[in-house]
């Protein structure tokens, strides 16, 4: 019993042992999908024709019920789910905007006329900078900022609040996040990083 226990004792010393040798490799990251983009836009980081807003919802990295609706500059993302999780991933940056301050975005968000009475109207969306800014350990290396939708039935303006970081910011990429509203139409007319 003595010995078995002997054995037990010096098999996790080797074992911890060869845990802490100096010969074990580096640690390495794993990219996550990237969102290229050969289009350059009419304005810069300015995303408002219909072929500058497919790309952000043409790649693998965007999530939800998307289409583009409309032409030329005309054209909106339109998402017909927005009581779904969504997700809409820009293009890479390149080179990447060192002076950004946050994002405006100009939407139209009808809900549903048969919500009841004392159903939310709004939609709380979220803002993600990837940066290179040293953020505190926790947010990843991605400012945040947070925008409130309120119901309108014409086109409106609306500027992302900055949340953990301070502007201006150097921005990689951007997406925006949205946990789920109402039932209802959203439409985003144009998406324009503020310097």
């Amino acid at each position: 019993m003595i010995a078995r226990g002997v054995v037990l004792v010096v098999l996790a010393a080797a074992l911890t042992a060869a845990c802490e040798s100096e010969d074990r490799p580096g640690a390495f990251v794993i990219p996550g999908p990237t969102v290229p983009s050969s289009l350059p836009t009419g304005t810069p980081y300015v995303w408002d024709s219909r072929e500058e807003l497919a790309i952000w919802v043409e790649n693998s990295v965007s999530k939800g019920s998307f289409t583009i609706d409309g032409s030329g500059n005309a054209a909106v993302i339109r998402i017909d789910r927005p009581d779904a999780q969504w997700t809409l991933r820009g293009p890479d940056l390149s080179p990447a905007p060192t002076d950004v301050r946050t994002v405006d975005i100009r939407y139209r968000w009808v809900p549903d006329a048969s919500l009841a009475p004392s159903a939310s109207r709004t939609m709380l969306v979220a803002a993600f900078f990837e940066t290179t800014a040293k953020l505190p350990p926790n947010y990843y290396n991605q400012a945040a900022a947070w925008a409130t939708f309120e119901p309108h039935d014409e086109l409106s303006e609306i500027s992302f609040r900055p949340g953990q970081y301070t502007p201006p910011i150097d921005v990689r990429y951007i997406y925006f996040n949205c946990f789920g509203a109402n039932r209802g139409v959203l439409e985003i007319d144009r998406i324009a990083l503020v310097r």
